[in-house]
């Protein structure tokens, strides 16, 4: 029959492990994220593998919840972050540009971002983030991939080499809509996830994507052609409200960089290697591709317009060029490997 001494003590050590456990509890932080992109796009895979990976990592440090699809729309998250409402998204850099003109840098790129983190370019980056909109930009994930523009008719050509848009419904985007407007193109702006039934109705009859994804978007059962060559980069970044990172400790931090800097190198090869294969796959299905004549000259008016939007913005917000300047040698480091 147990003594009292020994229940005393019994009573005391079932104490100090409940108020053990209880510490522990309190010390995980609980984030929440959110994304833009449908579940069944490999963009939103890879973000979710991510936060798997990163609430393995740090178990018991920090772990991430992620919100329903469309817990936020997608134009709306970058400000959801900045504001506090939510601690993470993974998004494209151009869906808040107008916040972070400098962010078409990324969007525009041809590099990758191994070589952007030991050239200081996404250390700049990061600096705006905190300097202008309470984030801090962590990393840049699924790069490797570029966009075409993808049309219901074979594409037409004007003299100077250049495509001939007059007369397609251009489906429009943050990403590259400069880019279209200096071509001539009537754009239509709308979220991918209304881009299909456009397309069925004849809104749209052209659009560009990523060089990976149009199958699984289903768009290619109405874009049969897609014109040549491939321009700017796919420019999905991990962002964080700046307080909720600045309220982890060190050690969480680290956890969180080390998991975005190995799925940005693991994610790159994924995505170069699964648009290679689609690509295969398009052309097995009979989608015709069409080469730019003036392809140069295509490539340079691409840059060029999203730089003269990002310096128009940066002036109508009275802003230092500074940054802008640095940026696009920093991003146009290239890299072999897509």
């Amino acid at each position: 029959m147990p003594t009292k001494r020994s229940l005393i003590t019994a009573a005391a050590l079932a104490a100090a492990v409940l108020a053990g456990s209880q510490t522990a509890a309190r010390a995980e932080t609980a984030l929440s994220l959110v994304y833009p992109f449908p579940d069944f796009l490999v963009y939103t895979k890879s973000c979710k593998a991510l936060v798997a990976n990163i609430n393995k990592a740090a178990a018991g440090q920090v772990k991430i919840d992620i919100k329903p699809f469309n817990s936020i729309k997608m134009f709306q998250q970058p400000g959801a972050v900045s504001k506090g409402a939510v601690d993470m998204v993974c998004t494209p850099a151009a869906f808040y540009a107008q916040k972070i003109p400098e962010n078409e840098a990324i969007s525009t790129s041809n590099s990758s971002p191994a070589i952007v983190r030991k050239n200081g370019g996404m250390g700049v980056i990061d600096d705006l983030h905190r300097k202008h909109f309470n984030m801090t930009y962590l990393g840049w994930i699924d790069s490797g991939l570029g966009f075409y523009i993808f049309t219901q008719d074979p594409p037409k050509f004007k003299s100077d080499g250049l495509p001939d848009f007059a007369g397609v419904k251009m489906r429009d985007n943050p990403i590259y809509g400069a880019f279209f407007r200096a071509l001539g193109a009537t754009t239509h702006n709308m979220s991918s996830n209304q881009v299909y039934s456009a397309l069925e109705k004849g809104v749209v009859n052209a659009s560009a994507w990523a060089s990976l994804g149009i199958t699984q978007l289903k768009w290619d059962k109405f874009l049969r052609h897609r014109v040549d060559p491939m321009f700017y980069h796919t420019d999905i970044g991990m962002i964080m409200n700046l307080d909720a990172w600045k309220g982890l400790n060190a050690a969480a931090q680290q956890v969180i960089k080390a998991e975005i800097v190995k799925h940005e190198v693991s994610s790159r090869a994924a995505r170069i290697a699964e648009s290679k294969a689609e690509e295969k796959k398009l052309i097995a299905e009979g989608m015709k591709f069409w080469p730019t004549p003036a392809g140069d000259k295509y490539l340079q008016i691409a840059i060029d317009s999203a730089y003269d939007r990002m310096t128009g913005r940066l002036k109508k917000m009275k802003r230092s060029l500074d940054a802008a300047g640095k940026l696009r040698k920093l991003y146009q480091e290239g890299a072999s490997d897509r």
